[in-house]
């Protein structure tokens, strides 16, 4: 008898139909039952750029990296991905996945009042209905029409869909170490690890090199060993033509190390005042929406909860020392750090 599939359940649609919500949402009630339950953002398995990573490269590129994490996430019970997909090949084939595509779609006076909501610009509005015009065209998956449904609602109605089961996660082949360079950028809670590394990726793209990005924490939605993960994906950006990698996380591990054969450290930090400022910019919208955020649109308490553990992390941080050079952020704006972190990678 051949290895049981990999059930996926991929929700995807025009920006504003609630593709990642509902996948979220799917992740956390799976885990919250016992399922063995892994999620994976599409959009973090593309960020490789300029071209190839660009343009009509985009969508294979993605695709060619899913399919290596999927084969690391064998055993795991169920796998939810969201995100766009390539409407004139919007399916990923393999002989050991069950897919189910899930379309999502809602009326275009919904999807403008969502889209504007979530602070999408309302210039991107024909950029966007010209998306969903091209989804409803290609006719692609199952259809789901949200319009009026509460995202709960959404998760409620495609929950039966999904597998809770125990699984039978496997340990991942170990691998060589891969080549570098390779510059990991940790700190402590909402120091600004990924807005300075991000302002520093856009920065060399613009100067034409081809530099991959990769945040741990968007990797660890999973019951399999993150340095697996982060193996599988760096090796489909070097395949694509990346000659450098970025890669965030609050802490870098003997285990991630292990992974590469040339790694540079930077440790961002910042005094106690500076980042409770920059928790409650955090909780009020200043940064980018990421999967399992904690601090979007948090109350007081919460924020100052996590402001208390982001001060007690970079204290322990402080005193754990480490092969690595230090970055003092304190009182800097993003543009600021991100401007210094490019000098220490020597651009």
């Amino acid at each position: 008898m051949g290895a049981a599939k990999t059930p996926v359940l991929w929700t995807t649609g025009a920006p504003g139909t609630g593709k990642s919500t509902t996948a979220w949402g799917l992740y956390t009630r799976l885990r919250e039952a016992g399922g063995s339950v892994a999620y994976v953002d599409i959009d973090q398995l593309g960020l490789i750029g300029p071209p190839p990573g660009g343009g009509d490269a985009a969508h294979a590129i993605k695709a060619a990296n899913l399919l290596r994490v999927l084969e690391v996430l064998r055993g795991t019970a169920q796998v939810v991905v969201s995100g766009v997909v390539d409407p004139a090949n919007p399916y990923i084939e393999g002989p050991d996945l069950d897919l189910t595509l899930i379309r999502l779609t809602c009326d275009r006076d919904e999807l403008r009042s969502r889209f504007l909501g979530r602070g999408s610009p309302a210039a991107a509005l024909p950029d966007l209905f010209a998306v969903a015009d091209a989804y409803e065209r290609a006719g692609f998956g199952e259809e789901m029409d949200t319009t009026g449904q509460r995202p709960e609602e959404t998760v409620a109605a495609l929950y039966h869909r999904c597998v809770v089961d125990a699984g039978t996660p496997r340990r991942p082949d170990p691998v060589p170490p891969l080549p570098g360079p390779v510059t990991v950028v940790t700190g402590p809670t909402a120091v600004g690890k990924s807005t300075a590394a991000f302002g520093a990726l856009r920065d060399l793209w613009e100067r034409g090199m081809p530099v991959a990005y990769v945040d741990l924490a968007q990797l660890g939605f999973t019951q399999s060993p993150d340095p697996a993960l982060l193996s599988a994906v760096w090796q489909g950006y070097r395949e694509a033509g990346a000659k450098r990698l970025i890669v965030v996380a609050r802490e870098f591990r003997p285990e991630h190390r292990r992974v590469f054969d040339e790694v540079t450290v930077v440790h961002l930090d910042a005094d106690d005042t500076t980042l409770t400022e920059r928790v409650g910019r955090r909780a009020e919208g200043e940064s980018a929406l990421l999967a399992g955020d904690e601090l979007r649109g948090a109350p007081p308490g919460v924020r100052d909860r996590v402001a208390a553990r982001a001060v007690a992390e970079a204290a322990r941080m402080r005193a754990a020392g480490g092969d690595r050079v230090v970055l003092d952020t304190s009182g800097q704006d993003p543009a600021e750090t991100a401007a210094a972190l490019l000098a220490l990678l020597g651009q």
